[in-house]
């Protein structure tokens, strides 16, 4: 811990050299606390923190006082007090282990004691917890879960940016299938729901930019992509899972500033054409197979294909809660297999 090498160092100085301790940048210090205590903020209850905070900050204020007061060996026990309370706190990384762990535990438990719905996929998964803005706590393997801030049953599964083109492939970038595989043995319960939701990604980024390429038309690019997610959503009906899949939202306005974090390739109107055809043969694939398909798509676009922003949420690429209202009818669906 850099903080503890630190308070060290000086407790050395004022031994050697006892006006160092009038001297000390008591606000730099304190900063230094600060932060190692914000590492760990999470591994506490508010009051918990505040408890904790406080008392590292009563303790280098009494060392300031005692340094103004000229008093170096006051200063330096309350140093190594503080040094003592620091070496008392737990490690980061093991802090970090930790809370996933506990992550990990709270979401299993609520799954299986609740029999939630799995929504397992990319960062659009993040509209099931009910936040409106993208709120992930990591479980461990790259994997993160979302706090609930909804009433409705469901339990997001965060694997990364992942593709619906790789879903079913082993070794690629986001290792999606071997996550699914972890999540199946190891967090989600037999014969559970899982609705997958996948697709957005492929569509914004990858679809119009492939096209170009391949020199094929985007229809043959989302064929390909279909050929590959179908299996997927297949091969987790073989395990025993009831499977459901969430249909890929419209696409950014042309109007959104472009981000770094958000690419897309292709205009508006062309990235929705995609997707509608997208959405309109994975429902017709799934049908064939017993899979519920769900999607808002037809609702968020206007009859010329530009997406209604207003469903949007401000990073104008994942739908805010203000969509609720279109995605319930959809939910309800699923609701209704769950019901006694």
């Amino acid at each position: 811990m850099r903080t503890i090498q630190i308070l060290l160092q000086l407790i050395n100085s004022i031994k050697a050299n006892p006006s160092v301790a009038a001297m000390l940048p008591w606000s730099d210090i304190l900063l230094c606390v600060s932060e190692e205590l914000k590492c760990r903020a999470a591994l506490y209850s508010d009051a918990q923190f505040a408890q904790t905070n406080r008392l590292f900050t009563d303790l280098l204020k009494e060392a300031e006082a005692e340094a103004a007061a000229y008093n170096p060996n006051a200063v330096i026990s309350l140093l190594q007090k503080l040094v003592f309370a620091l070496q008392t706190l737990p490690e980061t990384e093991h802090a970090d282990a930790l809370m996933e762990q506990a992550h990990f535990d709270h979401a299993c438990l609520r799954h299986h004691r609740d029999d939630t719905i799995i929504v397992l996929g990319d960062s659009h998964v993040n509209f099931f917890s009910g936040n409106e803005e993208l709120s992930f706590l990591p479980i461990g393997r790259d994997i993160n879960t979302c706090p609930v801030n909804t009433p409705y049953p469901f339990t997001p599964l965060h694997a990364g940016p992942c593709l619906a083109y790789t879903s079913n492939s082993l070794q690629t970038t986001y290792s999606f299938r071997e996550k699914a595989e972890y999540l199946c043995r190891n967090f989600i319960k037999p014969h559970a729901q899982i609705l997958c939701c996948l697709g957005e990604i492929d569509l914004r980024v990858h679809v119009w930019k492939q096209a170009a390429l391949q020199n094929r038309t985007y229809q043959q690019i989302v064929d390909d992509i279909l050929a590959q997610y179908i299996q997927f959503l297949l091969w987790l009906q073989e395990e025993g899972f009831r499977v459901s899949c969430w249909g890929p939202i419209a696409s950014q306005k042309e109007s959104c500033p472009l981000d770094p974090m958000f690419p897309r390739n292709g205009t508006e109107k062309e990235r929705n054409l995609a997707t509608a055809y997208f959405n309109q043969r994975l429902s017709e694939m799934c049908g064939e197979h017993g899979i519920l398909f769900l999607s808002i798509f037809d609702k968020m676009v206007t009859p010329d294909f530009e997406t209604c922003g207003q469903y949007l949420a401000a990073d104008c690429c994942h739908l805010g809660q203000s969509a609720l209202s279109l995605a319930l009818p959809e939910w309800q669906k699923l609701f209704s297999l769950i019901l006694p």
